[in-house]
């Protein structure tokens, strides 16, 4: 009974050893705007929001009393708005734009500067 363990801790080892030696790299590939990815993307993020904004409301609501539920909703809701607005302040700048230390750079603070020619032609269509 005890050398099952052992034996199993062999395959298994043995396995992973194989599997590392079959490893290939990815090569990179030139970035492209696709009309579906970005359909999906859009699709996946109104999902999130449509769980996120009632998900988080009734989770914390469940936490309180009765008479304190809508407010707990707001504050839920509030919290998701409050969010999205410092994404738009602060975050795209700092994701996609620059090359700092550990972030990007303010340099699209509040968007500033953002002009078609610097969007995708792909993007554009």
């Amino acid at each position: 009974m005890l050398r099952l363990p052992c034996a199993a801790a062999r395959v298994a080892a043995a396995f992973l050893l194989t599997s590392l030696a079959s490893v290939t790299p990815a090569l990179a590939q030139p970035a492209k705007i696709d009309a579906a990815d970005t359909a999906w993307m859009i699709t996946a993020t109104a999902l999130v929001l449509m769980m996120t904004i009632p998900g988080l409301a009734l989770f914390y609501a469940g936490m309180v009393r009765k008479k304190n539920v809508l407010a707990t909703m707001a504050q839920s809701l509030m919290a998701v708005a409050l969010i999205s607005i410092l994404w738009v302040i602060y975050g795209y700048s700092l994701v996609f734009v620059g090359d700092g230390a550990w972030l990007g750079t303010l340099e699209r603070f509040l968007l500033s500067g953002m002009t078609m020619d610097g969007v995708n032609a792909a993007a554009i269509r």
